[in-house]
């Protein structure tokens, strides 16, 4: 029986969160963070999605639903098999048949955490589901079909967790569209708090101190702006790799500081980005929305040791790199 194993990596925002919501750039990466998704046809006719594994904060997951019936204590984790039956339906249309498929789930990234699990697993589902109907998609089109993906869930998306989680590598956003940058080997640390915070009320907090006090807050988003901007500078230098390190990790740390400005942080995410840095880190901030969720640090050469310090802090590390590719098939069995 044809089967197909489709991988997708999560991502991170290395810069500019909160103020690309007003128009301002962003980069984003993937990072070597995944999620499995195995698509193979049933006899039955019907959608079955199976998994296993799903994380939430201080919640591990593992069901099987054959007609797709949420229950409502499973959270998060329900909300993610949304996204997959919405991406099923999408290439189904696109292909123009309606089979009997199995989709089954397993997955490294945290949900709810700011990593993009979502968008990885609407991403590896595509890819899976559309090699399984004999469906030749290029990335971009699978990142596309990621961003519907997302609109018909969310009601709203940017489209840079599924663009990201498609093509890989590292991507300058802004007002809609998307540039490749040259990858650096990032030797990072990815923190989890192992809380979340609901991305739509931070926004709409950012928003009322705007509204509030614009002449504040406004030379704030433009800092953030013009410091993207530096770090597209930097990625596209030819500084040696310690260089490029030091100016990255500086204006990690500067990001850091504006976006705690704009009232994002946490406790939480402050000790585990002081405490990086204490380690060894050259640079360590948010990641995402804030409110909880993750961040991350640059740590070249002290990778352990700042994985330790954030477990010490209260937080759960993650120690990975940057993802070169985005959706990957991992295996097609025939």
């Amino acid at each position: 029986m044809r089967r197909v194993l489709a991988s997708a990596p999560a991502k991170i925002i290395l810069f500019g969160e909160h103020s690309v919501v007003y128009g301002k750039p962003a980069i984003a990466a993937a990072i070597d963070l995944r999620t499995y998704v195995r698509a193979e046809f049933n006899e039955n006719g019907r959608i079955r999605i199976e998994a296993k594994d799903i994380r939430t904060p201080g919640l591990t997951v593992s069901f099987s639903e054959d007609q797709i019936y949420f229950e409502t204590d499973y959270g998060k984790a329900a909300e993610v098999l949304s996204y997959v039956r919405e991406a099923i339906n999408l290439v189904m249309e696109e292909a123009g048949v309606q089979k009997g498929i199995t989709v089954s789930i397993t997955s490294q990234i945290p949900v709810g955490a700011g990593l993009g699990s979502s968008a990885a697993v609407a991403v590896a589902t595509i890819g899976a589901v559309s090699r399984l109907l004999g469906l030749e998609l290029s990335k971009e089109e699978v990142a596309k079909l990621g961003h519907k993906v997302e609109l018909l869930v969310q009601g709203a998306s940017s489209g840079i967790d599924p663009t990201v989680s498609a093509v890989g590598g590292f991507l300058h956003y802004q007002k809609g569209s998307f540039e490749s940058l040259p990858v650096v080997e990032l030797p990072i640390v990815v923190g989890y708090t192992g809380s979340s915070g609901s991305t739509k009320e931070l926004v709409a907090k950012v928003r009322r101190n705007y509204e509030e006090m614009p002449e504040i807050i406004e030379p704030i988003l433009n800092s953030m702006g013009n410091l993207v901007e530096k770090a597209r500078e930097v990625i596209l230098a030819e500084y040696d790799r310690e260089i490029k390190f030091q100016l990255l990790g500086r204006l990690m740390n500067i990001n850091h500081g504006l976006l705690d400005a704009l009232g994002v942080s946490t406790k939480s995410l402050s000790d585990l980005v002081y405490a990086s840095r204490e380690a060894g880190a050259l640079g360590a901030k948010i990641t995402g929305a804030g409110g909880g969720g993750c961040m991350y640090a640059l740590a070249p050469g002290k990778q352990s040791e700042v994985a330790t310090a954030i477990k010490i802090a209260g937080g759960v590390p993650m120690i990975t790199k940057i993802s070169r590719e985005g959706l990957r098939i991992e295996e097609v069995e025939e």
